[in-house]
């Protein structure tokens, strides 16, 4: 992969203040600007050999003001990919599983009214052979140009992305995908904070070299 930047030191201060901030940011584009800038984010996906190489690959339902994935996900399907999307594990806090959906009928509204695979269908853990993408695509509120990630709090993809590290050597690479305002010089990061391998947004999709 093409490296763009090196993974240093260093922190940003009010963590939790720079985590509303870009919340409400994000809540506040114009719907028509936040379209724009979806639709961008997604034809510079689809246009990367990342995806293009990708025959199995992990992405998720963006809702309310993420940037949107409905175009990534039919493009999947039309091509014959292998689609798996997450779903939150009730009972199990903080703790989620994917599940291998094979139209938009494998989904309905789920924990904290995302779209998730329906109840009845299988799920695979980090554990679980059979969940080998070849490119996950990682939410956040914030990224920096280390890698760096800020998610909403629960630890969900923390949780998951260190247990898929630790089987068999699993080596998916990660992308965070979010609007370019949410790519900060630093983040401030917690031992259990994963790293993302690069980030796509609207404006440039770029690896970091670690």
């Amino acid at each position: 992969m093409p490296a763009a930047t090196s993974r240093h030191a260093g922190c940003t201060p009010n963590r939790e203040e720079m985590r509303r901030s870009l919340l409400e940011r994000r809540r506040a584009q114009d719907p028509e600007l936040a379209a724009r800038r979806s639709h961008a984010a997604q034809e510079r996906l689809l246009a990367a050999p990342c995806w293009r190489d990708a025959g199995c690959i992990a992405l998720y339902a963006g809702v309310r003001d993420e940037v949107a994935t409905g175009l990534l996900l039919r493009e999947a399907w039309a091509g014959g990919r292998e689609v798996w999307l997450p779903r939150v594990l009730r009972g199990s806090r903080g703790h989620m599983e994917f599940v291998c959906c094979q139209s938009p009928e494998d989904l309905c509204p789920g924990a904290f009214g995302l779209l998730e695979p329906r109840p009845e269908l299988p799920g695979a853990g980090p554990e679980d052979a059979a969940f080998r993408p070849r490119l996950m695509l990682v939410p956040g509120v914030a990224f920096d140009r280390r890698g760096g990630r800020m998610g909403y709090g629960g630890g969900f993809y923390d949780r998951f992305l260190a247990a898929l590290a630790l089987r068999d050597g699993q080596t998916c690479p990660t992308l965070g995908f979010c609007f370019g305002f949410q790519v900060v010089e630093a983040l401030s990061c917690a031992a259990w904070d994963r790293p993302v391998d690069g980030i796509c947004t609207e404006g440039e999709l770029f690896w970091i070299f670690r």
